[in-house]
């Protein structure tokens, strides 16, 4: 209620009526009952409902999603995806999902942005993305994923680890790790590239490099 009336100029009781009309709208049962109750009485997935309400009160034209199905097990996440989905494609707003998980990644975005060291390494539709990665991180990470019916001893694994903010290497932020490093990627930081339908940060898609860099193809 509080955040309905401050972006709003409904009354107190049409603040409360709209609060528990949007806490249908996610799946709460016995709203009305629910509305005076504490968080404490709800569980993990009924709280995470609460707040998905709670963001689209203000009917948002953008709902940033950061980790929305932590600690939540599977069927509970797949809900919360679903409820988000739905919601926000009858009130009109768009999602920016933030989140570790490439499974809810494959299942529900449009396109994706990885991201290394707080920088975007690479931008493209979902399907080509987790599909067909063009950046080295990108392919470490998905390599990292185990495959069911594939028979493998060992997962893939990205060697080092991810620098500290404070002291992020010059150049490419990732050449450090990188198995296609080549003498450019420590000297100069990459913009994206065109990569297919889509963008990398990585010197492999400059035309100008790839033919003296080391390594094989662009994989």
């Amino acid at each position: 209620m509080e955040t309905i009336r401050t972006h709003s100029d409904l009354s107190e009781a049409a603040a409360k009526a709209r609060a528990i009309e949007l806490l249908a709208e996610v799946g709460i049962p016995a709203p009305e009952r629910r509305f005076e109750q504490y968080p404490h009485q709800f569980s993990g997935g009924m709280r995470q409902r609460v707040v998905i309400a709670l963001a689209l009160c203000a009917n948002p034209r953008l709902v940033i999603a950061d980790e929305p199905t932590t600690a939540l097990d599977v069927s509970i996440q797949a809900q919360i995806i679903t409820v988000l989905k739905r919601l926000c494609h009858e009130h009109g707003a768009a999602v920016m999902l933030i989140t570790h998980d490439m499974g809810v990644i494959a299942e529900t975005a449009d396109r994706v942005a990885v991201m290394y060291a707080g920088r975007l390494v690479e931008i493209g539709p979902v399907r080509e993305v987790v599909k067909n990665p063009k950046h080295p991180y990108t392919r470490g990470l998905m390599g990292s994923i185990p495959v069911i019916g594939q028979d493998k001893e060992r997962l893939n694994q990205i060697e080092g680890s991810m620098p500290r903010l404070t002291e992020i290497p010059s150049g490419c932020p990732f050449h450090p790790r990188c198995p296609e490093v080549f003498d450019r990627c420590p000297r100069e930081r990459p913009d994206l590239l065109p990569a297919g339908p889509a963008q990398a940060a990585c010197w492999l898609y400059d035309p100008q490099d790839a033919p003296g860099r080391k390594g094989g193809g662009h994989g």
